[in-house]
């Protein structure tokens, strides 16, 4: 009887460890799918960086006074470094918030898995030194 209950124990504690490989494996989808979203930003940054080189090309060749074109060059860049900048600072807290959660809870599930592991040891520790005496 004592054997058979160890094995119960052990079995809880494998399908506690499953439990974990498996939050560690849905973390790991999410991560493909953060980086699949990242790669879509990216390709949208680089669009917009040949819009903004697109568009500077043409101020350069339009038939404008050079000091003109220069001082719409200067506007249009200082416009568009702020909104660079506006955007990489909130991408990065998102993206630390994102990992800050994550960890949470990957912390979370494990403190889990070793408490109930602990304790299933613990019973069969104790259901086997009362079948020893």
């Amino acid at each position: 009887m004592t054997l058979l209950n160890n094995l119960i124990k052990v079995g809880g504690s494998a399908v506690i460890l499953k439990e974990i490989a498996d939050r560690i494996a849905g973390t790991r989808i999410n991560r493909e799918q953060t980086l699949r979203r990242k790669n879509a930003g990216m390709l949208a940054l680089g669009v917009a960086i040949g819009g903004t080189v697109g568009a500077v090309a043409g101020l350069l060749f339009a038939p404008k006074a050079g000091k003109e074109t220069r001082e719409d060059l200067s506007r249009v860049s200082c416009q568009t470094w702020g909104k660079v900048k506006d955007n990489v600072s909130t991408t990065g807290h998102r993206l630390v918030d994102s990992v800050e959660e994550k960890s949470s809870r990957l912390r979370t599930a494990a403190e889990k898995g070793v408490d109930a592991a602990k304790e299933s040891f613990n019973e069969s520790s104790s259901a086997s030194e009362k079948g020893n005496s």
